[in-house]
Formats: C-alpha cells, structure tokens, sequence
C-alpha cells in the first residue's frame, strides 16, 4: 500500500508539472503572436517565425487609394455570383469573421474564385483620396485549391440602418473563440455591395501575417452605409478597435480604377 501510495503521488506530481510545462507554453505561444498592440503590433509582426513578408514584401497591403492617380486600362470586370448563407460569425481574436456557405462566387475572366468569409476592420484599411472610413469590409475568395486568392473591399461611412446586417449585429460575438450563429438568420454577400460597382484594382498581399503576397484586390468605390450603432457594434468589442494594418508603400505597382456597371 504504501509502495502504490508512492507511486500514485509521483504520478500526481508528474501529471502537475505537465500541466504547468503546457500552461507556460501556451503563454509563450499567446505571448509572440500577432496582434495589433504594442509588442504584438504590425511594426512587429515580420520579426515572428515565419511572418518575414511582412516586413520585406514588396507588394503589401492595405495601400492609399487615389482616383486622380489611378491608371485605366481594359480589363476584365468581375461578375459576382453570391447566394444566400446562414449567418456564422466566430471572434477571431483579431475580427469578427463571418464564414459562408459554399456556392457562392466571383469570376474575373475565365477564373472562378469561391466566396469562403468575409470580415471586419476598423478603422478601414484603405484609404480612398486621402479619407479613412470608420469600418472596412473584406470578402475572401479561394482558388481551386482552397488558398486565398481574391478580396474584394467595401468601405463603410456612417449612414442608414444595413438591414442585411440586422440582425448578425444584434448577436455579434463578443469574445475570442466564441462563435453565433443566430436561429434562422441569413444573408446575401450582394446585400453588401455597394449598388454602383467602380472599383480599385492591384495586386496585393493578405493584410495580416503571413502577409502572403499574390492576391487581387478589388477595392469597391463607392463605400455602403451602416447606422451609427451597427459600426459602435464592431468598435466596441474587446481588443478589436483598432484592427487595421498600417498603409504600406506603393513600390512602383499600377492602381487602375473602372467605372461602374
């Protein structure tokens, strides 16, 4: 009896020290990861493990966005074919991400890129004319192998009541890693564009590390509105105001605008 009490106490004891050896890793892992504040800012995010773009890509986002500037060659415009989602909203820690269901795209051309989320930033990330919006909307596109490819921005200027957000805004996700999924609620992505579709094209990057570069960008013109309070909704969540990656050098790289359709 005592040799087993002996052996049950080690194992106690071992078992406490795993714990806390898990404990500490997890703080240290929490402690070098990505952030928008102090130590964890975006000043700070290429001198992670593995987050090196962000500091030496060439060809980053979000950029400063001026329709004198803009370059207006013949391209293909995108067609957008978005139906209607359940409404899944999780807090990332870093947004409020809305994951859509599957059947919805955008085609450029002969491409076809899937609608898989779309989230939120504040303040905008891009600035349109020298003007920062109070919120920015990006819609995430994959190619064919599931991998980001495609974003398209809306800004966001205080106005009328969005009904299409109605209610995902009365049921935001306050906290890191929770999730709502209100009963019964839906939503069209075409909801949230604006009705005259110029926009801003360039190639980009993702604006949160890895920073990875190659993606286009389809910035929308013309902003949308929300009501005063559906914008407080999203500034007032813990640890998210604000959420937006500085405006990053141009490089050389062509900005083009298209009107309208």
């Amino acid at each position: 009896m005592l040799l087993s009490r002996t052996v049950s106490v080690r194992a106690l004891k071992g078992a406490l020290l795993s714990s806390l050896l898990l404990a500490s890793s997890a703080f240290a892992e929490d402690e070098v990861h990505w952030g928008y504040d102090q130590t964890l800012s975006p000043e700070h995010w290429a001198e992670l493990p593995g987050d090196a773009l962000c500091g030496q890509g060439v060809m980053q986002s979000p950029i400063a966005l001026v329709t004198a500037g803009a370059a207006h060659p013949q391209q293909a415009v995108p067609s957008f074919h978005y139906a209607t989602s359940h409404v899944r909203m999780v807090n990332t820690g870093h947004t409020v991400q809305f994951n859509y269901d599957t059947g919805s795209t955008v085609r450029v051309g002969a491409n076809e890129y899937k609608l898989a989320q779309f989230h939120f930033h504040t303040p905008s990330e891009h600035t349109k004319d020298g003007v920062e919006y109070p919120l920015e909307m990006h819609l995430v596109h994959t190619d064919a192998n599931g991998t980001p490819a495609l974003v398209v921005g809306v800004l966001i200027q205080e106005g009328a009541l969005n009904a299409a957000l109605f209610t995902a805004f009365r049921h935001l996700p306050r906290h890191a890693g929770e999730q709502s999924s209100p009963v019964g609620a839906l939503i069209n992505a075409s909801a949230l564009l604006p009705h005259d579709k110029a926009f801003f094209q360039y190639a980009g990057s993702l604006t949160t590390p890895p920073c990875t570069q190659g993606l286009q960008w389809y910035v929308m013109k013309n902003p949308i509105e929300l009501s005063d309070a559906q914008i407080a909704a999203i500034e007032r969540l813990p640890h998210l105001n604000p959420n937006n990656r500085p405006l990053q050098p141009l490089n050389g790289r062509t900005v083009s605008v298209h009107s309208g359709h």
